[in-house]
C-alpha cells in the first residue's frame, strides 16, 4: 500500500513588494485630480518704492478707525458702515487728494475691515488709501 504524503498547508500572504508603487500612483492621481483653491486676498495696488518723502498736511488725511465692536469712526465721528461711501465721496469732492488712513483694532473683525475697504473702493478712493498699523 502506498503512503500518501500530507500536503503542506499554504499560507495566505499579501504581496508587499508593489505596495509602495500603488501608494505612489494613488498619490499622483490625487495630486492631478484635485484643484487647489487659492485665496486671492485684498486687491490693492501698492505704490512703487521711492526714497522721496512727501510732506502732508493734517487736513489732507482722514483717519478711519474700526473698533472691536465694528463701529467706524471718520476723524472721531461715528459713521455707519453703509454711510462710509457717501461721507468719503463728500470729502473727495472737497479735496480730491484726500488720503484715508485705515486703522483697525487688533480684535476687530476681518469682515468689518473688508466692508470699510469696499466702501472706500466704491467711493473711488482706492488710490488714496493708507493702511495704518
Amino acid at each position: 500500500m502506498a503512503v500518501l504524503k500530507k500536503k503542506k498547508e499554504r499560507e495566505a500572504k499579501i504581496p508587499d513588494g508593489s505596495l509602495a508603487d500603488i501608494a505612489f500612483l494613488i498619490l499622483i492621481f490625487f495630486m492631478v485630480a484635485t484643484t487647489i483653491d487659492m485665496d486671492k486676498g485684498i486687491g490693492l495696488i501698492l505704490p512703487p518704492d521711492s526714497e522721496e518723502e512727501v510732506k502732508l498736511n493734517k487736513d489732507m488725511i482722514t483717519n478711519v478707525l474700526i473698533d472691536p465692536k465694528g463701529n467706524v469712526f471718520l476723524d472721531g465721528e461715528t459713521v455707519d458702515v453703509d454711510r462710509v461711501r457717501t461721507e468719503v465721496e463728500k470729502l473727495l469732492a472737497k479735496n480730491p487728494k484726500m488720503i484715508f488712513s485705515i486703522k483697525a483694532h487688533e480684535s476687530a473683525k476681518y469682515e468689518d475691515y473688508i466692508s470699510v475697504l469696499d466702501q472706500l473702493k466704491m467711493a473711488k478712493a482706492d488710490k488714496n488709501i493708507s493702511i495704518a498699523q
